[in-house]
Protein backbone atom coordinates (compact mmCIF):
# COMPACT_ATOMS: atom_id res chain seq x y z
CA UNK A 1 0.00 0.00 0.00
CA UNK A 2 1.49 3.43 -0.95
CA UNK A 3 2.04 5.59 1.12
CA UNK A 4 0.37 8.84 -0.78
CA UNK A 5 -3.31 6.64 -0.46
CA UNK A 6 -2.58 6.68 3.50
CA UNK A 7 -1.83 9.90 4.03
CA UNK A 8 -4.91 10.91 1.55
CA UNK A 9 -7.25 8.64 3.01
CA UNK A 10 -6.52 10.06 6.62
CA UNK A 11 -6.83 14.01 5.09
CA UNK A 12 -10.28 13.17 3.63
CA UNK A 13 -11.83 11.73 6.74
CA UNK A 14 -14.87 12.87 8.38
CA UNK A 15 -12.79 15.46 10.71
CA UNK A 16 -10.86 16.68 7.48
CA UNK A 17 -14.28 17.10 5.57
CA UNK A 18 -15.60 19.20 8.76
CA UNK A 19 -12.45 21.31 8.84
CA UNK A 20 -12.70 22.58 5.50
CA UNK A 21 -16.79 24.25 6.31
CA UNK A 22 -15.42 25.53 9.46
CA UNK A 23 -12.48 26.66 8.13
CA UNK A 24 -13.81 28.94 6.07
CA UNK A 25 -16.61 29.89 8.13
CA UNK A 26 -14.31 31.38 10.62
CA UNK A 27 -11.57 32.89 8.10
CA UNK A 28 -13.24 33.36 4.96
CA UNK A 29 -11.24 33.65 1.26
CA UNK A 30 -8.15 33.75 4.22
CA UNK A 31 -8.74 30.60 4.38
CA UNK A 32 -7.46 29.67 1.59
CA UNK A 33 -4.05 31.43 2.06
CA UNK A 34 -3.22 29.47 5.59
CA UNK A 35 -4.26 26.22 3.82
CA UNK A 36 -1.25 26.91 1.44
CA UNK A 37 1.05 28.10 4.74
CA UNK A 38 -0.23 24.77 5.97
CA UNK A 39 0.51 22.78 2.77
CA UNK A 40 4.15 24.89 2.42
CA UNK A 41 4.94 23.79 6.07
CA UNK A 42 3.96 19.71 5.85
CA UNK A 43 5.99 19.79 3.13
CA UNK A 44 9.17 21.57 4.59
CA UNK A 45 8.33 19.11 7.66
CA UNK A 46 8.49 15.65 5.44
CA UNK A 47 12.08 16.94 4.41
CA UNK A 48 13.14 17.09 7.49
CA UNK A 49 11.98 14.00 8.53
CA UNK A 50 13.45 12.23 5.42
CA UNK A 51 16.78 13.59 6.09
CA UNK A 52 16.49 13.06 9.89
CA UNK A 53 15.72 9.82 9.62
CA UNK A 54 18.08 8.59 7.00
CA UNK A 55 21.72 10.18 9.08
CA UNK A 56 21.93 12.63 6.42
CA UNK A 57 21.43 15.19 9.11
CA UNK A 58 21.96 15.02 13.02
CA UNK A 59 20.65 17.02 15.72
CA UNK A 60 21.34 15.96 18.89
CA UNK A 61 22.86 12.26 19.63
CA UNK A 62 18.92 11.38 20.99
CA UNK A 63 17.15 12.51 17.33
CA UNK A 64 15.34 8.84 17.37
CA UNK A 65 13.39 9.59 20.17
CA UNK A 66 11.17 12.25 17.83
CA UNK A 67 10.10 9.73 15.88
CA UNK A 68 9.13 7.36 19.05
CA UNK A 69 6.92 10.46 19.67
CA UNK A 70 5.60 10.99 16.27
CA UNK A 71 4.86 6.95 16.15
CA UNK A 72 3.02 6.97 19.72
CA UNK A 73 1.08 9.95 18.43
CA UNK A 74 0.18 8.52 15.38
CA UNK A 75 -0.85 5.32 15.90
CA UNK A 76 -3.05 6.87 19.54
CA UNK A 77 -4.72 9.75 17.73
CA UNK A 78 -6.02 7.62 14.59
CA UNK A 79 -7.60 4.93 16.92
CA UNK A 80 -9.26 7.69 18.93
CA UNK A 81 -10.21 9.34 16.15
CA UNK A 82 -11.59 6.39 13.92
CA UNK A 83 -14.04 5.74 17.11
CA UNK A 84 -14.96 9.79 15.76
CA UNK A 85 -15.04 8.85 12.62
CA UNK A 86 -17.07 5.54 12.76
CA UNK A 87 -19.86 8.04 15.17
CA UNK A 88 -19.89 10.45 12.63
CA UNK A 89 -20.47 7.84 9.70
CA UNK A 90 -23.05 6.04 11.27
CA UNK A 91 -25.03 9.17 11.72
CA UNK A 92 -24.61 10.31 7.82
CA UNK A 93 -25.59 6.83 7.02
CA UNK A 94 -28.83 7.03 8.96
CA UNK A 95 -29.75 10.26 7.99
CA UNK A 96 -28.59 10.13 4.44
CA UNK A 97 -29.62 6.31 3.22
CA UNK A 98 -31.74 3.84 5.40
CA UNK A 99 -33.29 5.98 8.17
CA UNK A 100 -34.30 2.64 9.73
CA UNK A 101 -30.94 1.47 10.24
CA UNK A 102 -29.51 2.56 13.73
CA UNK A 103 -26.58 5.02 13.81
CA UNK A 104 -24.46 2.25 15.97
CA UNK A 105 -24.97 -0.91 13.54
CA UNK A 106 -24.13 1.85 10.65
CA UNK A 107 -21.09 2.50 12.49
CA UNK A 108 -20.67 -1.52 13.49
CA UNK A 109 -20.79 -2.49 9.88
CA UNK A 110 -18.31 0.07 8.37
CA UNK A 111 -16.15 -1.21 10.87
CA UNK A 112 -16.56 -4.83 10.08
CA UNK A 113 -16.21 -4.01 6.31
CA UNK A 114 -12.97 -2.74 7.24
CA UNK A 115 -11.63 -5.30 9.73
CA UNK A 116 -13.07 -8.04 6.55
CA UNK A 117 -10.98 -6.08 3.98
CA UNK A 118 -7.50 -6.34 5.78
CA UNK A 119 -7.84 -9.84 6.49
CA UNK A 120 -7.61 -10.56 2.40
CA UNK A 121 -4.69 -11.03 0.16
CA UNK A 122 -2.55 -7.80 -0.71
CA UNK A 123 -4.37 -7.50 -3.81
CA UNK A 124 -8.16 -7.60 -2.96
CA UNK A 125 -7.53 -5.59 -0.04
CA UNK A 126 -5.36 -2.84 -2.05
CA UNK A 127 -8.32 -3.05 -4.28
CA UNK A 128 -11.19 -2.00 -1.97
CA UNK A 129 -8.70 0.18 0.31
CA UNK A 130 -7.76 2.35 -3.39
CA UNK A 131 -11.45 2.13 -5.14
CA UNK A 132 -13.08 3.32 -1.76
CA UNK A 133 -10.59 6.40 -1.29
CA UNK A 134 -10.97 6.82 -5.28
CA UNK A 135 -14.83 7.34 -4.90
CA UNK A 136 -15.11 9.62 -1.58
CA UNK A 137 -12.68 12.11 -3.22
CA UNK A 138 -14.06 12.23 -6.66
CA UNK A 139 -17.58 12.62 -4.92
CA UNK A 140 -16.24 15.34 -2.79
CA UNK A 141 -14.60 16.98 -6.23
CA UNK A 142 -17.54 16.87 -7.84
CA UNK A 143 -19.79 18.06 -5.24
CA UNK A 144 -17.05 21.22 -4.50
CA UNK A 145 -17.13 21.95 -8.75
CA UNK A 146 -21.16 21.94 -9.06
CA UNK A 147 -21.50 24.29 -6.06
CA UNK A 148 -19.20 26.88 -7.87
CA UNK A 149 -21.16 26.63 -11.10
CA UNK A 150 -23.11 29.59 -11.45
CA UNK A 151 -25.98 28.51 -13.08
CA UNK A 152 -29.41 27.56 -12.10
CA UNK A 153 -31.24 24.44 -12.46
CA UNK A 154 -30.52 23.30 -9.44
CA UNK A 155 -27.16 23.06 -9.32
CA UNK A 156 -24.10 26.25 -8.42
CA UNK A 157 -25.15 29.04 -6.32
CA UNK A 158 -28.55 31.17 -7.17
CA UNK A 159 -27.02 34.92 -8.09
CA UNK A 160 -23.59 35.88 -9.81
CA UNK A 161 -22.20 37.05 -6.82
CA UNK A 162 -23.78 36.83 -3.43
CA UNK A 163 -23.63 39.37 -0.86
CA UNK A 164 -21.21 37.87 1.48
CA UNK A 165 -18.14 38.20 -0.87
CA UNK A 166 -18.22 41.83 -0.10
CA UNK A 167 -16.00 42.06 1.69
CA UNK A 168 -14.20 38.43 1.10
CA UNK A 169 -12.85 38.15 4.83
CA UNK A 170 -16.02 38.37 7.46
CA UNK A 171 -16.04 40.43 10.40
CA UNK A 172 -16.06 37.78 12.42
CA UNK A 173 -12.70 36.69 11.52
CA UNK A 174 -11.54 40.31 12.95
CA UNK A 175 -14.19 40.19 16.05
CA UNK A 176 -12.43 36.64 16.73
CA UNK A 177 -9.26 38.32 18.16
CA UNK A 178 -5.83 36.62 18.26
CA UNK A 179 -7.56 33.20 19.20
CA UNK A 180 -9.60 33.01 16.45
CA UNK A 181 -6.18 33.86 14.18
CA UNK A 182 -4.59 31.20 16.61
CA UNK A 183 -7.94 28.54 15.38
CA UNK A 184 -7.58 29.11 12.02
CA UNK A 185 -3.96 28.06 11.88
CA UNK A 186 -4.94 24.93 14.13
CA UNK A 187 -7.49 24.12 11.63
CA UNK A 188 -5.19 24.55 8.91
CA UNK A 189 -2.73 22.20 10.08
CA UNK A 190 -5.22 19.91 11.04
CA UNK A 191 -6.46 19.88 7.64
CA UNK A 192 -3.10 18.21 6.69
CA UNK A 193 -2.62 15.90 9.29
CA UNK A 194 -1.39 11.92 8.72
CA UNK A 195 1.15 13.78 6.09
CA UNK A 196 4.07 12.10 7.32
CA UNK A 197 2.36 8.25 7.33
CA UNK A 198 4.54 7.32 3.95
CA UNK A 199 7.37 7.17 6.64
CA UNK A 200 6.15 4.19 8.12
CA UNK A 201 5.26 2.10 4.78
CA UNK A 202 8.03 3.76 2.45
CA UNK A 203 10.32 5.87 4.88
CA UNK A 204 9.87 8.48 2.58
CA UNK A 205 7.99 11.31 4.49
CA UNK A 206 8.06 13.40 1.16
CA UNK A 207 5.86 10.59 -0.55
CA UNK A 208 3.09 12.78 0.85
CA UNK A 209 3.91 15.54 -1.57
CA UNK A 210 1.28 14.26 -4.26
CA UNK A 211 -1.50 13.55 -1.32
CA UNK A 212 -1.02 17.16 0.03
CA UNK A 213 -1.63 18.89 -3.40
CA UNK A 214 -4.57 16.85 -3.92
CA UNK A 215 -6.30 17.51 -0.52
CA UNK A 216 -5.20 21.36 -0.91
CA UNK A 217 -7.06 21.72 -4.41
CA UNK A 218 -10.04 19.92 -3.07
CA UNK A 219 -10.38 21.60 0.25
CA UNK A 220 -9.83 25.27 -1.55
CA UNK A 221 -12.16 24.11 -4.15
CA UNK A 222 -15.08 23.35 -1.55
CA UNK A 223 -14.16 26.37 1.05
CA UNK A 224 -14.97 28.65 -2.19
CA UNK A 225 -17.89 26.89 -2.68
CA UNK A 226 -18.89 26.65 0.86
CA UNK A 227 -18.78 30.36 1.07
CA UNK A 228 -20.58 31.06 -1.95
CA UNK A 229 -24.09 28.93 -1.01
CA UNK A 230 -23.72 29.60 2.97
CA UNK A 231 -22.78 32.28 5.19
CA UNK A 232 -19.52 32.49 7.22
CA UNK A 233 -21.42 32.16 10.45
CA UNK A 234 -23.58 28.92 9.02
CA UNK A 235 -20.77 26.89 8.31
CA UNK A 236 -18.68 27.75 11.54
CA UNK A 237 -21.20 26.72 13.75
CA UNK A 238 -22.30 23.40 11.75
CA UNK A 239 -20.54 20.54 12.99
CA UNK A 240 -21.33 18.91 9.48
CA UNK A 241 -21.10 22.01 6.97
CA UNK A 242 -20.00 19.47 4.40
CA UNK A 243 -23.34 17.89 4.30
CA UNK A 244 -25.49 21.22 4.23
CA UNK A 245 -23.20 22.35 1.91
CA UNK A 246 -23.70 19.23 -0.79
CA UNK A 247 -27.70 20.04 0.01
CA UNK A 248 -28.04 23.06 -2.15
CA UNK A 249 -27.09 21.54 -5.50
CA UNK A 250 -28.31 18.73 -7.79
CA UNK A 251 -32.11 19.14 -5.91
CA UNK A 252 -30.58 17.97 -2.75
CA UNK A 253 -29.09 15.18 -4.41
CA UNK A 254 -25.70 16.05 -3.43
CA UNK A 255 -26.29 15.46 -0.34
CA UNK A 256 -26.40 11.60 -1.20
CA UNK A 257 -22.79 12.20 -3.41
CA UNK A 258 -21.19 13.43 0.41
CA UNK A 259 -22.85 11.02 2.47
CA UNK A 260 -20.87 8.30 -0.19
CA UNK A 261 -18.08 10.60 0.62
CA UNK A 262 -18.21 9.99 4.38
CA UNK A 263 -18.71 6.58 4.59
CA UNK A 264 -16.48 5.86 1.99
CA UNK A 265 -13.71 7.96 3.72
CA UNK A 266 -14.43 6.58 6.77
CA UNK A 267 -13.83 2.99 5.29
CA UNK A 268 -10.55 4.10 3.38
CA UNK A 269 -9.03 5.84 6.99
CA UNK A 270 -9.72 2.82 8.91
CA UNK A 271 -8.03 0.45 6.79
CA UNK A 272 -5.13 2.47 6.56
CA UNK A 273 -5.08 2.68 10.19
CA UNK A 274 -4.97 -1.28 10.46
CA UNK A 275 -2.26 -1.12 7.63
CA UNK A 276 -0.14 1.07 8.81
CA UNK A 277 -0.44 -0.52 12.20
CA UNK A 278 0.50 -4.31 10.20
CA UNK A 279 3.32 -2.61 8.80
CA UNK A 280 4.84 -1.77 12.07
CA UNK A 281 4.45 -4.75 14.03
CA UNK A 282 5.59 -6.84 11.08
CA UNK A 283 8.92 -6.55 11.46
CA UNK A 284 8.74 -7.79 15.67
CA UNK A 285 7.13 -11.08 14.52
CA UNK A 286 8.33 -14.15 13.12
CA UNK A 287 9.08 -14.04 9.44
CA UNK A 288 6.67 -16.96 8.29
CA UNK A 289 3.77 -15.10 10.31
CA UNK A 290 4.69 -11.60 8.54
CA UNK A 291 1.96 -12.47 6.02
CA UNK A 292 -0.60 -12.36 8.74
CA UNK A 293 0.14 -8.81 10.46
CA UNK A 294 -2.53 -6.78 9.02
CA UNK A 295 -5.16 -9.00 9.76
CA UNK A 296 -3.85 -9.31 13.24
CA UNK A 297 -3.48 -5.51 13.50
CA UNK A 298 -6.86 -4.91 12.16
CA UNK A 299 -8.55 -7.51 14.33
CA UNK A 300 -6.36 -6.32 17.62
CA UNK A 301 -7.50 -2.51 16.79
CA UNK A 302 -10.69 -3.29 15.75
CA UNK A 303 -11.50 -5.19 18.94
CA UNK A 304 -10.43 -2.09 20.86
CA UNK A 305 -12.82 0.19 18.91
CA UNK A 306 -15.56 -1.98 19.07
CA UNK A 307 -15.30 -1.95 22.83
CA UNK A 308 -14.92 1.82 22.08
CA UNK A 309 -18.03 2.23 20.26
CA UNK A 310 -19.81 -0.50 22.22
CA UNK A 311 -19.34 1.94 25.43
CA UNK A 312 -21.18 4.78 24.22
CA UNK A 313 -17.52 6.47 24.03
CA UNK A 314 -18.59 7.82 20.28
CA UNK A 315 -21.05 10.51 21.87
CA UNK A 316 -18.81 11.28 24.92
CA UNK A 317 -16.94 14.49 25.84
CA UNK A 318 -14.25 12.96 26.93
CA UNK A 319 -13.48 11.28 23.51
CA UNK A 320 -12.74 15.47 22.50
CA UNK A 321 -10.06 15.55 25.16
CA UNK A 322 -8.32 12.19 24.03
CA UNK A 323 -8.04 13.67 20.72
CA UNK A 324 -7.06 16.72 22.06
CA UNK A 325 -4.45 15.33 23.76
CA UNK A 326 -3.11 13.15 20.86
CA UNK A 327 -3.39 16.26 18.26
CA UNK A 328 -1.37 17.86 20.50
CA UNK A 329 1.33 15.49 20.88
CA UNK A 330 1.39 14.31 17.08
CA UNK A 331 1.51 18.79 16.17
CA UNK A 332 4.34 18.93 19.00
CA UNK A 333 6.26 16.02 17.09
CA UNK A 334 6.12 18.29 14.00
CA UNK A 335 7.42 20.85 15.89
CA UNK A 336 9.72 18.74 17.51
CA UNK A 337 11.25 17.46 14.21
CA UNK A 338 11.16 21.06 12.59
CA UNK A 339 13.61 22.43 15.58
CA UNK A 340 15.94 19.38 15.19
CA UNK A 341 16.04 20.29 11.17
CA UNK A 342 17.01 23.75 12.11
CA UNK A 343 19.90 22.70 14.49
CA UNK A 344 21.02 20.28 12.19
CA UNK A 345 20.80 23.12 9.06
CA UNK A 346 22.70 25.05 11.62
CA UNK A 347 25.42 22.47 12.18
CA UNK A 348 25.91 21.65 8.65
CA UNK A 349 25.90 25.30 8.10
CA UNK A 350 22.76 25.65 5.21
CA UNK A 351 19.85 27.32 4.98
CA UNK A 352 17.65 27.16 7.66
CA UNK A 353 15.43 30.61 7.98
CA UNK A 354 12.08 29.08 6.36
CA UNK A 355 12.22 26.02 9.31
CA UNK A 356 11.54 28.76 11.53
CA UNK A 357 8.10 29.49 9.48
CA UNK A 358 6.91 25.79 10.03
CA UNK A 359 8.25 25.36 13.44
CA UNK A 360 5.74 27.93 14.29
CA UNK A 361 3.11 26.71 12.80
CA UNK A 362 3.16 23.68 14.03
CA UNK A 363 3.85 24.82 17.82
CA UNK A 364 0.76 26.99 17.60
CA UNK A 365 -1.72 23.97 16.36
CA UNK A 366 -0.31 22.20 19.48
CA UNK A 367 -0.69 25.14 21.67
CA UNK A 368 -4.42 25.55 20.40
CA UNK A 369 -5.04 22.08 20.97
CA UNK A 370 -4.44 22.48 25.39
CA UNK A 371 -7.12 25.20 24.86
CA UNK A 372 -10.85 24.44 26.58
CA UNK A 373 -9.59 20.99 27.69
CA UNK A 374 -13.05 19.74 29.38
CA UNK A 375 -11.47 16.88 31.02
CA UNK A 376 -7.98 17.74 32.07
CA UNK A 377 -6.81 14.70 33.91
CA UNK A 378 -7.62 12.59 30.52
CA UNK A 379 -5.83 15.61 28.95
CA UNK A 380 -2.73 15.04 31.12
CA UNK A 381 -2.58 11.43 31.82
CA UNK A 382 -2.57 10.72 27.62
CA UNK A 383 0.09 13.36 27.09
CA UNK A 384 2.52 11.82 30.21
CA UNK A 385 1.81 8.17 28.70
CA UNK A 386 2.59 9.27 25.36
CA UNK A 387 5.89 10.87 26.33
CA UNK A 388 7.06 7.73 28.33
CA UNK A 389 6.20 5.37 25.39
CA UNK A 390 7.73 7.93 22.89
CA UNK A 391 11.01 7.83 24.66
CA UNK A 392 10.86 4.02 25.22
CA UNK A 393 9.76 2.87 21.53
CA UNK A 394 12.97 5.91 20.21
CA UNK A 395 15.68 3.78 22.49
CA UNK A 396 14.37 0.40 22.07
CA UNK A 397 12.81 0.56 18.37
CA UNK A 398 15.75 -1.39 16.06
CA UNK A 399 15.01 1.00 12.98
CA UNK A 400 15.45 3.97 15.30
CA UNK A 401 18.76 1.73 16.72
CA UNK A 402 20.71 1.35 13.61
CA UNK A 403 21.24 4.93 13.29
CA UNK A 404 24.79 6.07 13.12
CA UNK A 405 26.19 7.33 16.25
CA UNK A 406 26.47 10.88 16.55
CA UNK A 407 29.80 11.10 17.46
CA UNK A 408 31.15 8.86 14.20
CA UNK A 409 29.33 11.88 12.21
CA UNK A 410 30.87 14.44 14.58
CA UNK A 411 34.38 12.89 13.70
CA UNK A 412 33.59 12.70 9.89
CA UNK A 413 32.57 16.32 9.62
CA UNK A 414 36.19 17.58 11.42
CA UNK A 415 37.57 15.47 9.28
CA UNK A 416 36.03 16.76 6.10
CA UNK A 417 38.11 19.92 6.58
CA UNK A 418 41.40 18.47 7.16
CA UNK A 419 41.23 16.06 4.46
CA UNK A 420 43.62 17.84 2.11
CA UNK A 421 46.02 18.99 4.47
CA UNK A 422 46.46 15.31 6.05
CA UNK A 423 46.89 13.54 2.42
CA UNK A 424 49.19 15.96 1.71
CA UNK A 425 51.22 16.01 5.24
CA UNK A 426 51.06 11.59 4.99
CA UNK A 427 52.30 11.99 1.35
CA UNK A 428 55.28 13.95 2.66
CA UNK A 429 56.07 11.84 5.45
CA UNK A 430 55.83 8.79 3.19
CA UNK A 431 58.43 10.59 0.53
CA UNK A 432 60.48 11.05 3.52
CA UNK A 433 60.27 7.59 4.96
CA UNK A 434 60.65 5.41 1.69
CA UNK A 435 64.06 4.49 1.10
CA UNK A 436 65.19 4.75 -2.48
CA UNK A 437 66.42 1.60 -4.36
CA UNK A 438 70.37 1.05 -3.93
CA UNK A 439 72.60 1.15 -6.42
CA UNK A 440 73.69 -1.39 -8.37
CA UNK A 441 77.31 -0.08 -7.88
CA UNK A 442 76.91 0.28 -3.62
CA UNK A 443 75.60 -3.40 -3.68
CA UNK A 444 79.03 -4.47 -2.18
CA UNK A 445 79.42 -1.84 0.25
CA UNK A 446 75.65 -2.65 2.03
CA UNK A 447 75.02 1.57 1.61
CA UNK A 448 71.81 2.52 1.28
CA UNK A 449 70.80 6.39 0.22
CA UNK A 450 67.79 8.08 1.25
CA UNK A 451 66.44 11.33 -0.30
Amino acid sequence: MSGIFTSLAVMMSPRGLEVAGNGAGLGGAAFLGILVLAALSAICTARSMDKLSSGELRATPIDRVAFGFLDVARFFTLTVLAVSWLGISGYAFNEIFISAYPNLAASFTILGLAIWACCLSKKYSGDLFGGALTLAYLFFVYVAVMVNQPISGGAGYPTELPQMFSPLIPAGFFEAGPMGWLKLIFLGVLAFVGFDLPLVVENKGSRAVPAIFLVLVAFGLFAWAALLVKTPEQLARSTVPHLSVAGQVLDGKGRLLMGGTVVFATFAAICALFKLFGHKIRGAIAEEYSGYASGGAALLLGGIIAVMLGTGWAGKDELESLISAGLCFWFGSYALIDLLGIIALRRARKFYLPKFMTFGVHAVAAAVCCLNIEFLNYFLYTVGCLAVAGIALGFTMKEYCDYPSFKEDESVEDSDGDSEDGEESQEGEENQSDPVEDDPEDEDLKIVSYK
